[in-house]
């Protein structure tokens, strides 16, 4: 990874680039856009299973309890709880894949980093990376153009945001081959990607301000 000293010139300014694809902008906050495959990486699916399964064991549990003053015909409720679960397993996936081939089978994400967290910010299915790329080069002063429509237009495009605070973080976990750096907190456990190549950065600089956490790496 390249020294900021040894930028080149973008446009008549400092290239704005740390890395591959991280922008340090005039605001003093670096940005990054990644665009997930969805049909590659089933995290999302998965938590939304971990979801369901959570509530029908707590269900199983209640419904066994039940039985236990009553008739105690456990395997009743377990027929129950395999019917429930292969219903709502079926429904997830089915779910998922329509709302992959509705995203295009992938979504962006634009990340933006300070020193106190990370937010991030999922794109409506039209923004694409190209796109959001030259915004944030727009932000950081490498392109001519308003800076204001520039910042509307990444507001138009949000979808869904989510902050993560590196304050109170009691884990960092990296995991290289991802471009994934989790972060665990006891309310809270979020995942920021990105690329191989911008990696080293975004890692050094996450674990460098989660004071007191737990770094391990993979």
């Amino acid at each position: 990874m390249k020294d900021k000293s040894e930028n080149t010139a973008v446009s008549g300014v400092e290239n704005p680039f740390v890395s591959r694809n991280v922008v340090l902008c005039t605001d003093g906050k670096y940005r990054w856009v990644y665009e997930m495959k969805l049909l590659k990486d089933f995290w999302v699916l998965g938590t939304i299973l971990k979801i369901f399964g959570g509530i029908i064991g707590a269900g199983a549990v209640i419904f066994l309890l039940v039985e236990l003053f009553g008739s105690h015909d456990y395997l009743g409720v377990l027929k129950m709880v395999g019917i429930m679960s292969a219903i709502l397993l079926s429904l997830s996936v089915i779910g998922y894949l329509v709302y992959a081939a509705i995203m295009g089978g992938t979504y962006c994400v634009v990340y933006t980093m300070d020193d106190k967290g990370i937010l991030q910010e999922q794109q409506m299915k039209q923004a694409r990376k190209a796109e959001l790329l030259a915004d944030i080069l727009t932000l950081a002063g490498a392109l001519s153009g308003n800076l204001t429509t520039t910042g509307m237009g990444l507001s138009s495009a949000r979808r869904t945001s989510m902050y993560s605070t590196f304050e109170g973080t009691k884990k960092v976990t990296g995991i290289w081959k991802k471009g994934l750096t989790r972060l665990d907190a006891p309310l809270s456990h979020d995942r920021i990607y990105c690329e191989r190549d911008d990696f080293e950065f975004v890692w050094d600089y996450i674990k460098s301000r989660c004071v007191g956490a737990k770094v391990i790496e993979k």
